[in-house]
């Protein structure tokens, strides 16, 4: 039997994933109908890359989506998992937010076929963040790493000169 958290959870989730089907429908049917419908013959293969590309990245994000809030039911078929909470933070929020950019774009996309370049935006911000958790702090170790033996055999070589200052043996007459 489910509890009450899964049930709950279940329609939060689903009322997640209608509104970001309005959404994508809502970014998506304008421009097929303005762009590919009622300027078919401006509608090129720069502007086929950068359409299919936006869908492939929202049915890309969208597929994850659902599959993280995909339920489970037991042999009776009775719920026992809502699935994972939508609201939750992590690679959720990226994955809504790739599905928002894309279909900004998209209707940016039909003011200018240039705003079409914005889509730019998500594999830097993707190699910026990749940059700045794991690349970045990497390097910068290693150099700390690299630093200290140099930083010791100097200290090695300050201390070897003062005893060797003080081996000197002065003669006075």
């Amino acid at each position: 039997m489910a509890n009450s958290g899964a049930k709950k959870r279940k329609t939060q989730n689903e009322k997640e994933l209608f509104k970001v089907r309005l959404i994508m429908a809502a970014g998506t049917i304008p421009y097929i109908l303005y762009r590919v419908v009622y300027h078919s013959e401006t509608f090129g293969g720069w502007l086929w890359f950068a359409y299919l590309s936006l869908n492939a990245l929202n049915m890309f994000a969208y597929y994850i989506i659902t599959s993280m809030c995909k339920l489970t039911y037991d042999n009776n078929g009775e719920l026992i998992d809502g699935g994972s909470d939508l609201n939750q933070g992590g690679m959720t929020e990226y994955y809504f937010d790739i599905i928002y950019v894309c279909c900004i774009i998209q209707g940016l996309g039909l003011i200018s076929d240039k705003c079409l370049y914005l889509i730019l935006v998500i594999p830097a911000f993707a190699i910026f963040k990749i940059w700045k958790t794991f690349i970045g702090p990497y390097l910068a170790s290693r150099n700390q790493q690299q630093q200290q033996p140099q930083e010791e055999k100097s200290k090695r070589r300050e201390k070897m000169e003062k005893k060797q200052e003080k081996q000197k043996v002065k003669y006075v007459k």
